[in-house]
Parts: C-alpha cells; sequence; structure tokens
C-alpha cells in the first residue's frame, strides 16, 4: 500500500508516523502534514530536528526553507512510497526544485539521507504509530 489515505479515513488517522526504508527506521516521529495550516507552518516553530523526527507533506511537489534556521533533507515520494528526487543538506532560505511526479514530501535531519543511503527508486514505508 502506499502512502497515499481515502477521504473518508480522515478523522480517525492518527496525526504521527514511522518512515521505515529496507526495514531500518529513518524517523520514529514524523508528523503527518495534510491540513493547509500544517504545511504552512510547517518545520518553521522547530530551531532543530532531532533524531528520528521529521515531517510528511501530502500532496506536495515543492517545499522552501524560507524562515528556518536549520538544514534539512528532503526527500520526494510517489504515490506507493518510492523516492523520486533526494535535496541534501537543503539550506535555510532555498526553495526545491518542482518535481511533477511527487505525491509527498519527506523532510529529515540533514545528514539522514546520506547516512542511511537513500538512493532515487528506493522504495519507503510509512507506519501509523498509534
Amino acid at each position: 500500500m502506499g502512502i497515499g489515505y481515502r477521504r473518508d479515513e480522515t478523522r480517525a488517522r492518527p496525526k504521527k508516523y514511522r518512515a521505515f526504508l529496507n526495514n531500518i527506521v529513518l524517523a520514529n516521529n514524523v508528523i503527518f502534514a495534510d491540513t493547509f495550516l500544517l504545511k504552512l507552518v510547517g518545520l518553521l516553530r522547530h530551531r532543530k530536528l532531532q533524531n528520528g523526527e521529521g515531517l510528511l507533506l501530502n500532496h506536495c511537489k515543492q517545499v522552501h526553507t524560507f524562515g528556518m534556521k536549520f538544514n534539512i533533507d528532503v526527500i520526494f515520494l510517489s504515490n506507493l512510497g518510492e523516492v523520486i528526487y533526494i535535496e541534501n543538506n537543503m539550506r535555510p532560505g532555498r526553495m526545491s526544485k518542482y518535481i511533477r511526479k511527487a505525491f509527498a514530501v519527506l523532510e529529515l535531519k540533514a545528514g539522514t539521507a546520506m547516512e542511511n543511503n537513500i538512493s532515487q527508486n528506493d522504495q519507503m514505508k510509512l507506519e501509523i504509530q498509534w
């Protein structure tokens, strides 16, 4: 199953997930940003990301880091969780490429993608954290 969801499931869906790649936990505290407000605020309220923290932006094809104070890794995913594009160590005040085929974006602590050898076509898995 991919990373999408049916509209009628939105009320019961928890807001935190775990992100896996090849059965390795990349982040166990991923906030699911599926509303306009959550997407707008994003990581702006954070001073930095800790190990295991992240943000998943649903229905997203481009991100920015305006107003942020730290670098992040940005991983663009298909609707099936396949890694389409990776922006490693994206600095504050930048705009990512527009990735037409992206369905979602996973933002992680800078260095996470390289430390875990994440590459294009890898399969990402998200698990609901109850």
